[in-house]
């Protein structure tokens, strides 16, 4: 219903040319096959899933001219910077797989390029609580996880509750149990640092 209401759901896929992915880590590579004009390895397939957004310019049109809210939806990322720098975690890779400078482009042309208070857009598949604004627009990731995820008392563990973002004409207070949007809010990115994080070193001792 919110898709319906208040955005317009975008799909999009990212890989960078050239980056070496760990193809066996990722599923994607194995489970789907595309048709030649199409590459994993290229912005191609963020390109073709971008443009299908085209169709629904009309009914984006009307959203705006009658909401003073907007939420947008997307399941991949559309900016690097909500998801942790790559020495911070497990699997490197990670960030390379997980998004689309085109999807930030494109709700940047629903909400503006400036965004407003008005303006949240919802992600996914990371599994990292996220709630933070960056360049005027709430970006917000409240995910289930996976039953072990939640087993370790991730995202507020097996009492897990559906996060609220919308109520009676206002968009909720601030998500609470995120670590790593408040960690940011306080430490700047670092990207040229490339000294591992203590647990991932731990973890990388131990292999």
């Amino acid at each position: 219903m919110l898709i319906d209401h208040y955005g317009t759901l975008m799909r999009t896929f990212f890989k960078n040319s050239g980056v070496g992915l760990t193809i066996e880590a990722c599923k994607d590579f194995h489970a789907c096959k595309w048709p030649e004009e199409l590459s994993n390895r290229d912005t191609s397939l963020a390109l073709y899933f971008d443009a299908m957004n085209e169709k629904n310019q009309d009914l984006i049109k009307e959203i705006q001219s009658e909401c003073s809210q907007i939420i947008t939806f997307s399941h991949f990322l559309p900016r690097q910077e909500l998801c942790p720098e790559k020495r911070m975690l497990f699997y490197p890779n990670l960030p390379k797989i997980i998004g689309s400078d085109f999807l930030e482009v494109r709700l940047r042309s629903i909400h503006g390029a400036e965004g407003s208070a008005s303006a949240c857009h919802v992600f996914g598949h990371t599994h990292f609580c996220w709630d933070s604004m960056l360049d005027g627009i709430r970006y917000v990731q409240a995910p289930l996880a996976y039953p072990r995820e939640r087993k370790r008392r991730m995202n507020g563990g097996e009492d897990w509750l559906p996060f609220c973002i919308y109520c009676d004409g206002k968009f909720a207070d601030k998500l609470m149990a995120c670590f790593w949007s408040e960690y940011y809010s306080t430490n700047p990115r670092t990207p040229h640092n490339t000294q591992l994080a203590p647990w991932v070193a731990r973890f990388y001792k131990r292999r």
